[in-house]
């Protein structure tokens, strides 16, 4: 993994001159005196171990790299020097604010701004306890993020049009059984696409008199997911295909040849997320479904579906993995507040 965020490529931004921040050798001190040196030099080495301590705290390597990723975009935009660490203690809540209203311009979504945003934050928050004597320039007392839209932004799907995703993919052919399995998987569990590409041939088990999946989420972290008799139906019929020898192997793999369906076997690799997202947006196309309905699409779909029915919220949190109930709430669309809108009371 690469140590140094600004090494990740990123889009060429209007950067933003830092000429009315200080410089960093000649602002307040960065860290306090029993940190260690003021001199530029060491300042540059200690913020550069910090921040490669901070990528380095998740154990998830999608969170690294989103990490990463957002960073760098920053820095760039805030013309912050490749590799010269020391400047962060020039950066001033302005320089986040700046990156705010460029984002919005470029038409990002206020969740995505939000997620941005609060990836900055967290880095200056990981160096204060780090020992950095300085403000945290993105904290939301400086900075306010654009409020994400109540109800999200991922399409979700009504019962009825989940229930001919689900039935889409034939069952004359291996990849077929395969596709019907994966989406089974997404449907009845509300897995994120990230998960269900980890899943191994081990993790589909017996516990308790239920069946369920073994699924490691963000950051590492494991849940038991019970599953529904559809889904089991679907697993037991895709593992009939390629075995249940290879325990430790990938519970989902790519066709050995596109123009064989799966006829001449699968690869012992697992299929990425490319390719569930591929295999979603074929069936969302040929059943003409909403296109912008995604694999996520799955996951919002289960929680409020689940929760329309009566599931209680501690339990959807638990279902879905979320470390705070307000985040699960963020996934649950209420349809019939749509349908009770005063838009279709209106007669003039």
């Amino acid at each position: 993994m690469k140590t140094d965020p600004n090494n990740t490529p990123t889009a060429v931004t209007k950067p933003v001159e830092l000429e009315s921040a200080p410089h960093p050798a000649d602002a307040a001190p960065a860290f306090a005196p029993t940190a260690g040196s003021t001199d530029r030099a060491a300042l540059r080495r200690e913020l550069g171990e910090a921040c490669t301590a901070w990528l380095t705290k998740s154990q998830s390597g999608e969170t690294r790299n989103g990490y990463s990723r957002d960073l760098a975009q920053f820095l760039r935009f805030a013309n912050m020097p490749r590799g010269q660490w020391e400047y962060l203690a020039a950066l001033r809540p302005s320089h986040v604010a700046a990156w705010r209203d460029h984002l919005l311009g470029r038409g990002l979504t206020n969740t995505a701004i939000s997620r941005k945003l609060s990836v900055v934050r967290s880095l200056f928050g990981y160096l204060q306890k780090y020992g950095y004597a300085g403000a945290n320039p993105a904290d939301t007392a400086f900075v306010a993020a654009p409020v994400p839209p109540r109800d999200g932004k991922t399409v979700a799907l009504t019962p009825e049009d989940c229930r001919r995703l689900l039935d889409a993919p034939p069952v004359d052919h291996p990849e077929g059984v395969r596709d019907r399995a994966v989406l089974a998987v997404l449907a009845f569990t509300g897995c994120r696409v990230g998960e269900v590409t980890r899943l191994r041939v081990s993790d589909f088990k017996a516990s308790g008199g239920h069946r369920v999946l073994e699924v490691r989420g963000k950051g590492g972290k494991e849940r038991r997911v019970p599953l529904h008799p559809e889904a089991v139906e679907r697993l037991e019929a895709w593992l009939d295909v390629i075995g249940r020898e290879d325990a430790s192997g990938a519970l989902f793999r790519p066709v050995t040849t596109a123009r064989g369906k799966g006829a001449d076997g699968f690869l012992p690799s697992p299929l990425t997320r490319r390719g569930i997202q591929y295999l979603v947006a074929r069936y969302v196309k040929r059943l003409g479904l909403d296109p912008n309905v995604t694999v996520h699409s799955f996951r919002v779909t289960a929680l409020t579906t689940a929760r329309e029915r009566g599931a209680d919220l501690v339990d959807l949190q638990d279902f879905a993995g979320h470390a705070d109930p307000r985040t699960t709430l963020t996934y649950i669309r209420n349809r019939d507040r749509l349908s009770r809108s005063p838009a279709y009371v209106l007669k003039y």
